[in-house]
């Protein structure tokens, strides 16, 4: 059984009149903790995170020490990523029912400090490079949120493919991250009940984000390519718990999505029209009848991809 999504839950209200009492009583308890947690995610992080940079309507920087040359660099190179998402989808509209109109990008001073505080704050494992928290976009006071840290040389690791997060979660996928297709119970979401059956869209999700933020310029994906690991129709599977690794999702899913905008856009564009609105069962019927028809063709475009050494294209 499928999450609600965010039409389904707009109408919760309707829904739970002739749900069971229990399903009824446990539909608005997960709501009020949903609530609960991003108060608390806002009010623990405030006394730390203590810098507040605006860079734009959709996004705000809350940091421990950027300097401003940092703040201004950050906020210049997700613009051009924002940019480029918007490009790509020719200025799409929000999914109906998403609230999160903008992205707040909570940065830790150091690695120590983010491990020692960011699972405090906003209730998430920490063994990682950072995180993107879609909340529950349908309810009112929702938050998205980036968390991460600045490394040695003052960067800020994944910010642009987790801003990329955020744009398809708010253009392009109904739903929280529990109400999309993946295979994952892990924190901070705990999804209930994720997708039981493949196809997923760990690849898209992930794939997207690194093709945006990358652009024509992933010489770790195209050192993978020459290796020809995985036909596309097996990527259409891939999860996080299972048919899984960091090759597959991100480098093979950068590949992946990178073959389809360039050679079937519009397989993309019907894709979407089912992601937009919340119809997976309809997305996944559609990715099953493409099966293996691209395989051969995704192949031999994987062998016309140039050497690493080549790539000079920045992401616009």
């Amino acid at each position: 059984m499928f999450v609600f999504n965010k039409m389904q839950r707009a109408f919760a209200a309707v829904l739970v009149l002739s749900a069971p009492p229990l399903y009824a009583e446990g539909l608005i308890a997960a709501e009020a903790k949903a609530q609960d947690k991003v108060k608390v995610q806002t009010d623990a992080a405030a006394g730390v995170l203590t810098q507040v940079h605006q860079c734009s309507p959709s996004l705000q920087l809350r940091s421990v020490a950027l300097n401003k040359q940092q703040q201004s660099q950050n906020c210049l190179d997700l613009a051009k990523v924002e940019q480029r998402f918007m490009w790509l989808f020719e200025n799409p509209k929000p999914v109906l029912h998403d609230g999160n109109m903008m992205l707040r990008a909570n940065i830790y001073q150091s690695k120590q400090q983010y491990v020692e505080l960011a699972s405090q704050h906003f209730l998430m494992p920490t063994d990682n490079g950072g995180m993107y928290l879609e909340g529950l976009p349908h309810l009112k006071g929702n938050q998205a949120e980036f968390v991460a840290y600045q490394r040695d040389n003052g960067e800020v690791w994944n910010l642009g493919h987790e801003y990329v997060h955020y744009l398809d979660g708010r253009f392009n996928l109904a739903g929280d991250f529990c109400a999309n297709l993946h295979d994952s119970h892990a924190a901070p979401e705990n999804c209930p009940r994720p997708a039981p059956l493949s196809p997923y869209l760990v690849w898209w999700t992930e794939g997207m984000a690194e093709y945006v933020a990358h652009g024509d310029d992933n010489e770790a994906a195209i050192k993978v390519a020459k290796e020809k690991t995985f036909p596309l129709s097996a990527l259409f599977h891939t999860g996080y718990e299972k048919n899984t690794g960091s090759d597959r999702v991100y480098r093979w899913g950068y590949l992946a999505v990178r073959y389809m905008f360039e050679k079937h856009p519009d397989k993309l564009r019907q894709m979407l029209v089912f992601t937009r609105s919340g119809d997976y069962p309809r997305y996944q019927a559609l990715v099953n009848g493409w099966g293996n028809s691209m395989d051969d063709d995704f192949s031999l475009w994987l062998t016309t991809l140039p050497a690493p050494a080549a790539q000079t294209t920045k992401a616009e």
